[in-house]
């Protein structure tokens, strides 16, 4: 008995300590002091929430339930969603995180303080329709549960801004999410999604959507009345053919469409000139407009695995780009790179190309450059002022000498030139202490060379 009531006493001075420091913020009837109010929700103001004590077991918190601002009972088993939370009136951090919750009930509208709930990595199928009474919700994270829809009430939280659902089950949207007008982050990925609300528009507001790994089969047109967004990422859909007023997101850096279906591009895609980041790798466009040359600010171009023939000359404009890959294309001829000075990697594998471009030479900045797969027979003789390079793949060609500039590339770490047709290799490399991954096999050695070849290089595959 004595154990007990010894126990029950510390957990009393521990709860009575956690509250201590949250006094600074109540006066002596339990209210949030003006001086920390935020002015508009009447809540304790956000630049004082991350002071607030973080409570962390309810028996602490029911201690000092008027002086609960933050609970964190994230991982501690919990079937349902805790009855007690409801006792807490200043409560505006909630995270029941990785728990075995199954639904979120109506009391939840008793919350009306609530600013942050994490709910991700649960077991919840329901969502109460009273969810939308939290006026002052800015946070939503139900990743991870089972969720197959939700409440068209969810449109009543007005003031949320960031809504995450990432892996669950749900194969619609309520068409009222678009009355969510200041919702800034929306994450949607790895679900059943067959369509977005043909107004999401509406949301004028959103920076970030996520809405890849699921079954979108095109966009509606008033995605391009989301002028502020910053990052759309829609890979791995079933995406064929894009609205053209996807263009009118003239301010959009980052845009990921990869693993769709999409045959064509908008004959004005080169409108969206701020892009930093396209990737529109894993699709079967055969053809790129030639306004993509507009796109000034690219720095990252992906269009691997598609099935095109030729790249606009038009890219040379791009003088940030920093990464391009064009690989398993059909492409037979390049245009003249020379003028991307700030080209770091290259990747042109698996194409039809027989000749480099000449300018090539002058990519000085150029760190990586594979070009596998490619009918490749002679390399520019001032290959070799690609002096930075690091690792270069030219395996599966029909290169049949190296040109002596080579012996410049002093930074190398891999060098594949294995399936070609050399019957020589220089005996400089030795002397490149970086390169460390050195694959010459399938090659036309004779014996002879070989056996050379393995005195001298002794780690190298032959």
């Amino acid at each position: 008995m004595k154990q007990i009531i010894s126990t029950i006493a510390i957990c009393m001075l521990i709860a009575a300590g956690a509250g201590a420091q949250n006094d600074k913020w109540f006066d002596k009837n339990g209210k949030i002091l003006p001086q920390y109010l935020d002015e508009e929700t009447g809540l304790l103001a956000d630049e004082f929430l991350p002071d607030a004590h973080e409570f962390t077991s309810m028996e602490e918190a029911l201690a000092v339930p008027e002086r609960v601002i933050k609970l964190n009972l994230s991982n501690q088993e919990l079937t349902e969603f805790p009855p007690e939370v409801f006792m807490f009136p200043h409560i505006q951090v909630l995270d029941l995180q990785q728990n075995k919750i199954t639904e979120i009930p109506s009391k939840i509208s008793e919350l009306p303080t609530l600013q942050y709930l994490t709910l991700n990595s649960n077991e919840i199928s329901t969502v109460a329709p009273e969810i939308g009474a939290l006026k002052n919700l800015l946070m939503l994270d139900l990743e991870q549960n089972r969720l197959v829809s939700l409440p068209d009430e969810i449109s009543g939280l007005e003031n949320l801004l960031d809504l995450v659902l990432g892996e669950n089950d749900l194969e619609r949207l309520p068409k009222q999410i678009s009355g969510m007008s200041r919702l800034s982050n929306f994450v949607v990925p790895k679900n059943h999604l067959k369509a977005l609300p043909s107004d999401i528009g509406y949301l004028m507001e959103l920076q970030s959507i996520d809405i890849s790994d699921n079954e979108i089969a095109e966009l509606p047109s008033s995605v391009g009345e989301l002028q502020a967004l910053m990052i759309f990422d829609a890979h791995n859909n079933k995406i064929a053919t894009l609205p053209d007023e996807i263009c009118k997101l003239s301010q959009l850096p980052y845009l990921n469409l990869s693993n769709n279906g999409i045959k064509t591009l908008p004959k004005g895609f080169g409108k969206m000139g701020f892009l930093q980041m396209l990737d529109l790798s894993k699709n079967n466009i055969q053809t790129l407009p030639s306004s993509i040359g507009e796109m000034k600010m690219m720095q990252d171009f992906n269009v691997s695995q598609n099935k095109l023939t030729s790249v606009p000359k038009t890219i040379v404009n791009w003088t940030f780009v920093s990464n391009i890959s064009i690989a398993g294309n059909k492409i037979s001829k390049l245009p003249e790179f020379g003028m991307m000075q700030n080209l770091r990697e290259l990747y042109i594998d698996s194409n039809e190309i027989t000749v480099l471009p000449k300018s090539i030479s002058q990519l000085v900045s150029l760190e990586k450059f594979s070009a596998g797969g490619n009918k490749i027979e002679v390399l520019p003789a001032d290959f070799g002022k690609l002096v930075n390079l690091m690792s270069l793949n030219l395996a599966n060609n029909s290169i049949g000498d190296l040109p002596k500039s080579m012996q410049r590339m002093q930074q190398l770490q891999e060098l594949n030139i294995s399936n070609n047709a050399l019957t020589d290799f220089p005996p400089y490399f030795s002397g490149v202490t970086s390169l460390t991954d050195l694959d010459l096999s399938d090659n036309k050695f004779s014996e002879d060379k070989r056996n050379s070849l393995r005195s001298t290089y002794p780690n190298a595959k032959l």
